[in-house]
């Protein structure tokens, strides 16, 4: 019943670990055409599933066994909630008929994974299967969307069962905001002289990327992306001026404090995406767009509140915008934000470029950018080596879709086995993952299944030795480096290669692109690729510099 579901809800993937194949395993291989892709822990086949759903906008599913089989979900799925993307979680459960006896792997999981899901369900009644399955993918995908939980005890798994028939559910609901308030927004919208558009994960997730582009283009609106609405739009387009909060490059900063218009869209403007709270431009109206009227005013009060789907509104935004505002106004502003633009990004390429040694983190993320190019989808990782892809246009997403972010709890790890699933979801583009070391040794047992199954997937790993952001924050106070840094550093390029994947160190500049390439090369003939870069300790944004010595009072 349950591989009924996951055929008539068109999922032709399933990550995860088995116990015993009986449960689930055997059924896919039977009765179904869905590819089953064995991880080398429960926390990957969650992390893989993440990132499928993110690039197909549509619902992924991991699979996986009782006791710390569930408990190892917990922090994937807790990731998938905060991003705002739709993982099914499926599980045998501790047996029925022996539950709260001390049965093997006894767990309550609903009480554990209710914290870091939409909906957890325990099936009891084997009848109701079907129905629990509908549910899961209803509930999954619509509203927010957000990682669900079904588990079906051992025992019931087995018996010979009357299920129902599986009836699809409805899918996605689109809802229209009311008349009245897109009256309003369009009004403000037309009037502003500086306004500026964040596009958070729900712009990505409704694919409202072509609408939010007409509307700015028609009213002359910078764009902005949180870190998980990275990918809503192609960053190359002339408006664009990088990401809010702790990413704001110099223009972008500027451009954002000094406007007198805020549109969110989809977008909860959390801590990490508005710098705690500090970097929202008082002086400006704020026009709120989400499909969840829970988060509607969670943070910033809005002059006007629209609860709907990201792109029905922000298409009938941009019809009711055209007929208020002056052409000529708008291109004249557009052309002298183009030009400020195109400064700031020369200045910037400039700066990656300039020869180092060690190598500087933004020559190589430039580096990365510029060998790969187009149709390359970018694996964020999280930590303190990786930063500098997070600041345009040091790395630019060059089309629309190709990134994929963490969501605000920014485990570690998720990117680099991510991977995985991305290039499943897009075989015919390239993926490139940019990670620090520390996150790498917490991933890199799955560098094995991406060689196994083929995948062209390169990791590009700026190595510190050590927890570069919390040591940072130890060479800020002045203090010794205790507990923050690797005096034993094993052999990257070694543990890569014995896996299966291509593998290079670079210390010298002058190499890098070369190497790079050669990855790349790699890739196309379906080998994973892991390129270990030797960089410079503590060369950051900026930005990133004067908000933490903000932090500690300097």
């Amino acid at each position: 019943a349950i591989t009924e579901a996951l055929e008539q809800e068109g999922v032709d993937v399933v990550f995860g670990l088995p116990g015993n194949p009986a449960h689930l395993l055997e059924d896919l291989e039977d009765h179904s055409n869905i590819r089953f892709v064995l991880m080398r822990d429960e926390p990957s086949a969650v992390y893989a599933a993440y990132a499928h759903a993110r690039l197909t906008r549509k619902p992924a599913v991991c699979f996986s066994n009782p006791g710390p089989g569930i408990t190892n979900l917990v922090t994937g799925l807790l990731e998938a909630s905060s991003g705002s993307l739709p993982v099914i979680a499926l599980c045998n459960g501790v047996v029925e008929n022996h539950d709260g006896m001390g049965a093997f792997q006894e767990l309550d999981a609903q009480a554990l994974m209710r914290p870091v899901s939409k909906w957890s369900m325990r099936v009891t009644d084997t009848r109701k299967t079907s129905w629990v399955m509908q549910r899961a993918f209803s509930i999954a995908q619509n509203g927010r969307p957000g990682a669900v939980f079904v588990e079906l005890p051992t025992d019931l798994a087995l018996l010979p069962a009357d299920i129902p028939a599986y009836v699809p559910c409805l899918g996605r609901h689109r809802t229209q905001a009311s008349v009245d308030v897109l009256e309003a927004a369009a009004e403000r919208i037309a009037a502003a002289r500086r306004p500026a558009l964040v596009c958070g994960s729900g712009a990505y997730w409704s694919d409202a990327g072509e609408a939010i582009v007409r509307l700015a283009h028609t009213a002359g609106i910078s764009l902005f992306t949180t870190p998980g609405g990275r990918g809503t739009v192609a960053e190359t387009d002339p408006l664009f001026h990088g990401l809010t909060g702790l990413y704001f490059t110099e223009l972008g900063k500027q451009r954002f404090l000094d406007a007198d218009l805020v549109i969110s869209v989809g977008s909860r403007m959390e801590a990490f995406s508005t710098g705690s709270w500090t970097l929202l431009p008082e002086q400006a109206d704020y026009i709120q767009i989400d499909i969840d009227a829970e988060t509607i005013g969670m943070n910033w009060r809005p002059d006007v509140a629209l609860v709907g789907d990201a792109r029905l509104v922000v298409e009938e935004l941009a019809d009711r915008v055209e007929a208020r505002v002056d052409a000529k106004t708008v291109q004249s502003r557009i052309t002298a934000w183009s030009t400020e633009r195109r400064q700031h990004i020369e200045r910037a390429r400039a700066d990656a470029f300039q020869p180092h040694t060690p190598i500087r983190p933004r020559h190589v993320v430039a580096a990365a950018n510029r060998v790969f190019g187009d149709d390359t989808i970018l694996m964020k990782e999280n930590g303190g080596s990786d930063l500098w892809c997070y600041y345009w246009p040091y790395y630019s997403v060059l089309q629309a879709d190709d990134c994929v972010p963490m969501g605000e709890q920014t485990a570690m790890g998720v990117g680099i086995i991510g991977s995985i699933g991305a290039k499943l979801a897009c075989p015919d583009k390239q993926v490139l993952c940019i990670s620090g070391d520390a996150a790498m040794f917490m991933a890199m047992k799955e560098l094995a299944t991406a060689a196994e199954l083929g995948l062209g997937i390169t990791w590009v790993v700026l190595n510190n030795h050590a927890l570069g952001w919390v040591q940072y924050n130890q060479l800020l106070k002045q203090r010794s480096y205790f507990g923050t840094g690797f005096r034993q550093n094993a052999d990257l390029v070694a543990i890569a290669g014995a896996q299966g994947c291509a593998a290079w160190r670079v210390t010298d500049p002058g190499e890098l692109e070369a190497v790079l390439q050669q990855a790349r090369d790699s890739n196309a003939e379906g080998q994973p690729a892991l390129v270990d870069v030797e960089i410079a300790a503590h060369d950051y944004h900026p930005h990133f510099v004067d908000v933490h010595r903000r932090k500690i009072g300097e």
